[in-house]
């Protein structure tokens, strides 16, 4: 059965795997105390992690990545090969992005809480475990029934879970966050959304009935289909740092 962790704006998983667990995602750095709440809570500690499965490197996935690999060095970290070189520079690359939409950029502009993209560097090592592309977790020497999908758009190092139960846990490939801004299921911001909604296609394809996000609750797979292309290109607006 897979576990929530709601943390600040991220909603992080637990996938079972051989007694001990995957996280996917970990939260802003800030979000330590809360993860650990959420840990205790669960009667699981970081030992109990034997895996983390990066869906991409933006600040509110990564932030604590460093922290449970101090407290479990055996831990191994799962990522796409674009996601190397990000994770040592310990800033979000929000170059290539745009809001969604006029509304979002209004907003986020206005309450000034979009994050300004830090997050504690990381080096791989080498026990670590890098996705070029799609790779069943079985092949990875993992005992868990589904596999990893290459879904770019939000990020070029995205990377989605697709398990044989019709789960999907998609990161930021799609979201349930800021409806009555009309987000549409898209996240707030996004470098590609041609990308994007490849990505969704490469979703629809797959024997998915439900879409786990990184932010909001979780919806049906016929969400996706409803919104494939709402969003225009023409639409979005450019960040101003």
């Amino acid at each position: 059965m897979i576990k929530k962790i709601k943390l600040s704006v991220t909603t992080c998983y637990l996938i079972p795997v051989d007694n001990k667990y995957l996280l996917v995602d970990t939260g802003y750095n800030n979000d330590k105390n809360r993860f650990y709440k959420q840990l205790e809570k669960l009667r699981i500690t970081t030992k109990d992690i034997s895996y983390i499965l990066l869906t991409h490197t933006h600040d509110d996935h990564v932030g604590l990545v460093n922290e449970i690999v101090l407290q479990n060095t055996s831990c191994k970290v799962i990522m796409h090969e674009n996601a190397i070189e990000k994770l040592n520079t310990g800033k979000n690359d929000l170059s290539k992005s745009s809001y969604i939409n006029k509304r979002i950029a209004t907003v986020i502009r206005l309450i000034r809480k979009f994050s300004k993209g830090g997050f504690p560097i990381y080096s791989t090592r080498e026990k670590d475990i890098i996705i070029s592309k799609e790779s069943s977790f079985k092949n990875l020497g993992i005992d868990i029934d589904g596999k990893i999908i290459y879904t770019p758009g939000h990020t070029d190092d995205s990377i989605s879970v697709v398990l044989d139960s019709g789960i999907c846990l998609c990161g930021d490939a799609a979201a349930n966050m800021l409806t009555i801004l009309g987000t549409k299921h898209c996240v707030i911001v996004i470098e590609d959304l041609k990308e994007y909604y490849a990505s969704w296609t490469r979703m629809l394809k797959e024997n998915i009935t439900e879409i786990y996000p990184a932010h909001g609750n979780t919806f049906s797979v016929e969400e996706l289909h409803k919104h494939l292309n709402k969003q225009k290109i023409q639409n979005m607006r450019v960040i101003k740092r």
